[in-house]
């Protein structure tokens, strides 16, 4: 699910379909078809003139803001996570095994392995090893100089906007986190 970001339309994963509300009145605006199997993700472009969905069939799809599809791209396992550079507008979509980011200057896709920490810890910081572990979540610096994974793994690779790998992977601290989760309300 993602807001547009004027706050006036709502787009949704539901099926295999992308569905497009009015966020003011709940009204259905689109009921989007391209997908052929189960939609997982979408994301809103800064400006709003764009907008993306992935899934199942491992294809991106990336929709105008009038609801036509004008470019499709694949993977070669289905689509988890979207994410839109707020500054250059490339597109990034996250799988089970790479990173895949689409440029709307070059109009090409280039992927980048999805790689999960695992050896030399020091104070937190784990060096990226070569264990392959699925994207679940993304999000760019305001910035867009840089993007985080959130890894299966259960580490954060933290990476430039052409994909590359930092010097280290965080691991983030379950115990401490687990504790704040109790307290809570």
């Amino acid at each position: 699910i993602a807001f547009k970001p004027d706050g006036t339309q709502i787009i949704v994963a539901a099926g295999n379909r992308v569905l497009v509300y009015d966020a003011t009145d709940g009204d259905l605006v689109h009921s989007l078809k391209g997908h052929k199997e189960s939609v997982f993700c979408v994301a809103y472009s800064r400006h709003g003139k764009k907008f993306a969905s992935g899934g199942a069939d491992k294809q991106v799809i990336i929709w105008t803001h009038k609801a036509e599809g004008i470019l499709k791209y694949n993977h070669n396992e289905s689509i988890q996570c979207l994410a839109y550079n707020p500054v250059t507008q490339q597109l990034a979509s996250g799988t089970a095994s790479d990173l895949g980011l689409w440029s709307p200057e070059q109009k090409s896709v280039s992927k980048r392995k999805a790689l999960g920490g695992v050896r030399g810890e020091v104070g937190g910081a784990v060096k990226c090893g070569k264990v392959n572990s699925k994207i679940l979540a993304m999000s760019w610096t305001n910035d867009g100089l840089h993007i985080a994974l959130g890894l299966f793994s259960g580490h954060i690779s933290i990476r430039d906007k052409f994909g590359e790998a930092g010097p280290a992977c965080l691991k983030p601290m379950t115990a401490h986190l687990a504790a704040l989760l109790k307290r809570a309300p």
